[in-house]
């Protein structure tokens, strides 16, 4: 969990300075590359159920709960398929990270390690599912990051609706409008905008004009200011 206890700024002054008291990440393609890895996993279940799956159709579905993707994409909508072929997707995209290790979004690492300096709270929402969740974060040592986890099983309504989010601010203490959502797809962002949150959008997986609906949009963590960041969102939502 995320050991906020030395600040270099007082609460009050961080009060003053930010417009929200929590920050809520999404996982795929927002804290890891995992872009390819998902893709494959899915392109290789569609396969066997005699569908393709372009990449443009793909994209469309990054945040899209995993379950959904099955009901909506493949056409299974019985409790039993739908976890046959949850496994067996996972299976798949366990397969392909054993011989291309899933690597953190440039810079991602060290903008989570920069909170710690804040008195906020932080929490990741993904659409992902527990088990490939805990895999991921644990090779890479992420866990510890985070004050809250929900994943995408722990909800009924997956992205663009706000459950996610909203759970992940419940569990933060937090009321929604105090939370600041970082995303990178428009699924997400339609999410937390529905929740009643700030957003922020990284052009990892999709460009400016598709993330048009969040409140700032940036290319990368690199150099990245909380305080600057901070600034232009209030800007942006006065």
């Amino acid at each position: 969990m995320n050991e906020n206890s030395e600040t270099t700024l007082s609460s009050t002054d961080t009060t003053e300075t930010l417009p929200f008291k929590g920050v809520i990440f999404d996982m795929d393609g927002t804290l890891l590359d995992s872009t390819k890895a998902d893709y494959k996993a899915w392109e290789k279940v569609f396969n066997d159920y005699n569908q393709e799956l372009p990449f443009e159709k793909y994209a469309p579905m990054l945040g899209v709960k995993s379950a959904d993707v099955v009901k909506n994409e493949i056409g299974f909508h019985d409790e039993q398929n739908v976890k046959r072929i949850l496994k067996e997707k996972f299976d798949y995209f366990v397969e392909y990270i054993n011989d291309h290790p899933i690597q953190p979004v440039f810079a991602a690492e060290t903008f989570l390690k920069s909170l710690a300096q804040y008195p906020i709270k932080v929490a990741l929402a993904t659409s992902s599912r527990q088990e490939k969740m805990q895999m991921v974060l644990e090779q890479l040592n992420f866990l510890q990051y985070f004050d809250a986890v929900v994943t995408g099983n722990e909800v009924t309504n997956g992205k663009p609706a706000p459950d996610i989010f909203l759970l992940a601010a419940e569990r933060l203490g937090l009321h929604p409008e105090d939370c600041l959502v970082i995303e990178d797809a428009p699924v997400g962002v339609a999410a937390a905008k529905s929740a009643n949150m700030m957003c922020v959008a990284i052009t990892e997986t999709h460009n400016a004009a598709q993330l048009a609906g969040a409140d700032l949009i940036i290319d990368t963590y690199e150099h990245l200011d909380m305080i600057k960041m901070a600034k232009k969102l209030r800007a942006a939502v006065e």
